[in-house]
């Protein structure tokens, strides 16, 4: 129910999210939204360089850029993060329960004295469908290689390689 509609192409995803509220307009006129469009960029280096997110229509937060609609999605990336971290951190932000004041991020200024202002929105819970979700990380064997395996010869070597 929060995601009316997805459009996915090769580099970026298209979201159409509902039941996703948040503050749009200035500090003066704020109002709360639960519709948003959205859409999640992938860089041609990706995932050595972050995935980008962006607005149709800009909210009112400090880490999100009124002109663009860029949203500032990771402190600290890791090429692990994914789609899913993005729409969470996206989420998170929407409800304005995080926020980076680190001033290379600010985008907002007005935004910065609206943060003790707004109250936190409650967001309805994501639920992912299971083809959406991350894979859990395996259990490592316990399995020892017996040193025998190793001592093949180049031949043998080749042929277990064999793919």
């Amino acid at each position: 129910m929060t995601f009316a509609a997805i459009a996915r192409s090769e580099d970026e995803f298209r979201i159409d999210m509902q039941q996703s509220p948040a503050w749009v307009g200035g500090r003066q006129e704020r109002k709360i939204e639960t519709a948003h469009m959205l859409r999640y960029v992938y860089p041609r280096y990706y995932p050595l360089l972050p995935l980008e997110g962006y607005f149709a229509r800009p909210i009112f937060h400090v880490n999100v850029d009124l002109a663009t609609g860029f949203v500032c999605l990771w402190q600290d990336y890791r090429p692990a993060q994914t789609i899913v971290d993005a729409i969470l951190i996206t989420r998170a932000i929407m409800a304005g329960k995080v926020a980076n004041l680190n001033a290379v991020h600010r985008m907002q200024q007005d935004a910065v004295l609206g943060i003790e202002e707004s109250p936190t929105l409650s967001m309805m819970p994501l639920l992912l469908p299971l083809e959406c979700r991350p894979p859990l990380p395996q259990p490592r064997s316990s399995r020892r290689r017996l040193a025998s395996e190793l001592d093949l010869p180049d031949t043998a070597r080749e042929l277990a390689c064999d793919f």
